[in-house]
């Protein structure tokens, strides 16, 4: 069995060295370079990468699919110049492939941004028999024949930098990934997942009327059986938030609340809401509803929404409250987890 890890790249200098190193020795690393007019490409070399030249066309599908057409391994894994694997990365792909070999799998994204963590899961790995190709020019997926491809989810984690926002700001991703949207939806209108990453973009650069208008046309796709569509749901609801609209906000999700049992960022978000609107009776259902589901792998979500996070607002409910006992209670557990903010509230309990 021979895994080929596909990289494809543009001025990468300060990061890719990290991702090489990080992947097993015994790896085949194709690196197709874009256009780099940095380091990237004789660090890749140097490394014992295999480097092939690319011209940029905007679409990463092709590129993609480009980059793909020169592995020789039996299945190929996907990964970008600012992520690292973990040390276990071929023990976890052996196992995947004993229990379900020429099967797709999708794996864990860590995404750190600044001092937040959320995770999301991406299909990443997949056979390379020629019958597997990526469709779309941005956030591209991974197809079978003429259809997205079936998969099973890897115990793989894999860390990305890229949203930490220095670096996020130095590679300009806003201008660089707006036109591909736009040009994408311009052709596939109905395309609620861009719409999606349309509304997620100006998200992140804290422009949240826009960000609501494209998440509305999200939604209002209705495919509320796809992965993106309670993700979104919550991004608008924070973007309400944001705008001081956290009843109407708190309305939306209500009609959602039973849909998702396994998502806690929503029944988080409902708290954090009924904070904001005065909702005394809903703060610590919600809280507890978060807790009791816990982390998700299966979503992209906030890291500490079914954990410390959720129990460190129910220490301050419980502290607002007058009920020591308790507040004390949930600060110890979410303190246990290391987070600072409960660490600081107990000296003063």
């Amino acid at each position: 069995m021979k895994v080929s890890v596909c990289m494809i790249v543009k001025n990468e200098q300060d990061c890719i060295k990290n991702a090489l190193a990080s992947i097993p020795p015994d790896y085949e690393v194709i690196v197709l370079d874009t256009g780099s007019t940095d380091l990237t490409v004789q660090i890749a070399q140097s490394s014992g990468a295999l480097v092939k030249d690319y011209t940029w066309n905007d679409s990463f599908s092709d590129a993609r699919n480009f980059c793909s057409s020169f592995a020789t391994g039996d299945y190929i894994l996907v990964l970008d110049a600012d992520e690292t694997l973990p040390a276990n990365t071929d023990e976890i792909i052996t196992q995947f492939i004993m229990h379900y070999p020429k099967t797709c799998a999708s794996i864990v994204i860590k995404n750190q941004i600044e001092d937040e963590i959320k995770t999301h899961r991406m299909v990443r790995f997949y056979p390379n028999d020629g019958m597997y190709l990526f469709h779309g020019i941005v956030h591209e997926q991974i197809y079978y024949k003429d259809a997205p491809a079936e998969f099973k989810p890897m115990n793989l984690t894999v860390t990305h930098y890229g949203y930490e926002q220095d670096h996020y700001d130095q590679k300009n991703k806003m201008s660089r990934y707006l036109p591909l949207y736009k040009k994408h939806l311009e052709e596939n209108p109905t395309d609620g997942y861009m719409l999606y990453q349309m509304g997620k973009i100006y998200f992140s650069q804290n422009d949240y009327f826009q960000a609501i208008r494209y998440l509305v046309q999200s939604l209002n796709i209705g495919e509320a059986e796809r992965l993106y569509f309670p993700v979104a749901l919550v991004m608008l609801g924070y973007a309400l938030k944001e705008t001081g609209r956290s009843s109407e906000a708190e309305q939306l999700l209500i009609n959602f609340e039973n849909d998702y049992p396994d998502f806690p960022d929503l029944p988080f978000l409902q708290g954090l809401l009924a904070m904001d609107t005065g909702n005394i009776q809903r703060i610590a259902t919600a809280f507890q509803k978060a807790l009791a589901i816990g982390e998700s792998t299966k979503y992209t979500s906030v890291a500490g929404v079914g954990t410390y996070k959720a129990a460190y607002n129910l220490g301050v409910y419980y502290e607002i409250l007058g009920n020591v006992t308790k507040a004390r209670e949930y600060y110890l557990t979410s303190a246990s987890e290391g987070y600072k903010p409960a660490m600081e509230r107990l000296k003063f309990l």
